[in-house]
C-alpha cells in the first residue's frame, strides 16, 4: 500500500467558481504542475475527486466532465514534462435536487461523504492513514477526515480554517505542498518509483497520455478520442454499477428489518394491548383483573427492550 494525495479540483487544481463543461475553459491555478510533481516525486499517489453537480443540473454532460479532466491531465503532463502525472479522477455527478431524474439522490460519493476516498483507496491500494486531502472548501476537509487522512486547506479566509480546523492552512498550493512534505512518510520500497499504474473495473488496453476518469455511475478511461467499442464498455460499466447498487440497497433494506426486531414490534404491540385492556377494568370492583393486565404489559415491555438489545448488538 502506499500514500496518496487526494485533490479537490476547482479553485484547487484550476481556477474555477460556477460550472464547467468546457475544456477550452481550464486555467491551471499557480504552481499546480510542479507541486504535483514535487508530490509524486516523493512518493505519493495523485488521485482528484470532485463533486459535478452540474451533471445533475443539465449544464453539462459526463462526456463534457471527461473532456475537461483529459486537458487538466495534459496541460499538468505538459508544463511538468512528465507523463500521467494524475493518476485518476474520481466525480460525482448525483445531486438530492437533481433536475435530471436520473441524478437526484445523495450518494456516498458526494462529499462532505467521503465515497470518493474509500472508493479510490479500495480500487488502489492507498493507505489512507498515511495520505492527504487538499481542498480549499468545508466539505473537502470532512471528506478527508471521514476517511482517515490528514488534511490542507488552501485558503485565504481565517474563519474558514477556524470552523474546519485543518491539519495544517496554508494561502497557495505551493504553500500545501511545502507542508506536506516536511511530514512525508517513508516511501514503500515495493512502489515502482513512477507511481500506482492506473486500473479499471475491467481489464482494457489504457491510453499512455490520460489518466483513468472514474464517476459512481462509470469508470472510462478519457482518452482523446474514444471509440465506439470504448463507448459500450463505458455503458457496460454503467449497468454494472447502478446493479451492484441496487443489490447493495437491498442487502440494507433487508439488514433493517431483522427478526429480532420483528419480535420487538409484535412484544410492543401486545404491551399496548394489554394496557388498554387493564385500563378499561379501571372502575370495576375486582382490581385484580386490572393489575394482572398492567403486569402482563409490563412484562411485554420489558422483553421488548431486551429484543432491541439483542438487535443493536447484533
Amino acid at each position: 500500500m502506499k500514500p496518496a494525495i487526494f485533490l479537490d479540483r476547482d479553485n484547487t487544481l484550476i481556477n474555477n467558481d460556477g460550472d464547467l463543461g468546457s475544456p477550452d475553459a481550464v486555467r491551471l491555478c499557480d504552481g499546480v504542475p510542479n507541486g504535483l510533481l514535487e508530490l509524486r516525486d516523493a512518493g505519493y499517489a495523485l488521485i482528484v475527486v470532485t463533486n459535478q453537480g452540474g451533471v445533475a443540473r443539465g449544464v453539462y454532460t459526463e462526456a463534457d466532465v471527461d473532456a475537461v479532466h483529459q486537458r487538466i491531465a495534459t496541460m499538468v503532463d505538459e508544463e511538468s514534462d512528465r507523463t500521467n502525472l494524475i493518476d485518476r479522477f474520481y466525480y460525482c455527478p448525483y445531486h438530492p435536487e437533481a433536475e435530471i431524474e436520473e441524478y437526484r439522490r445523495e450518494h456516498p460519493w458526494r462529499k462532505p461523504n467521503p465515497g470518493m476516498l474509500l472508493q479510490a483507496a479500495h480500487d488502489m491500494h492507498i493507505d489512507l492513514g498515511q495520505s492527504w486531502m487538499i481542498g480549499d472548501q468545508v466539505r473537502d476537509m470532512e471528506a478527508g477526515r471521514s476517511a482517515g487522512c490528514r488534511t490542507a486547506l488552501v485558503t485565504q479566509m481565517d474563519d474558514l480554517a477556524e470552523k474546519v480546523k485543518p491539519t495544517v492552512v496554508t494561502s497557495t498550493f505551493d504553500e500545501a505542498v511545502q507542508e506536506i512534505l516536511k511530514q512525508k512518510p517513508r516511501p514503500n520500497e515495493n512502489t515502482p518509483e513512477n507511481g500506482l499504474s492506473m486500473t479499471s473495473l475491467f481489464p482494457t488496453s489504457q491510453s499512455t497520455s490520460a489518466p483513468t476518469t472514474t464517476s459512481h455511475a462509470m469508470a472510462t478511461e478519457a482518452p482523446k478520442a474514444m471509440d465506439s467499442a470504448n463507448s459500450e464498455i463505458a455503458s457496460l460499466r454503467r449497468v454494472v454499477h447502478d446493479l451492484t447498487d441496487e443489490l447493495r440497497s437491498e442487502r440494507l433494506r433487508r439488514a433493517e428489518f431483522t427478526f429480532w426486531k420483528m419480535g420487538a414490534v409484535f412484544c410492543q404491540l401486545l404491551t399496548l394491548l394489554m394496557a388498554l385492556l387493564g385500563l378499561l377494568q379501571v372502575g370495576q370492583p375486582d382490581m385484580d383483573i386490572f393489575i394482572k393486565w398492567m403486569l402482563g404489559a409490563a412484562l411485554a415491555q420489558m422483553i421488548t427492550i431486551t429484543l432491541m438489545l439483542v438487535d443493536h448488538k447484533g
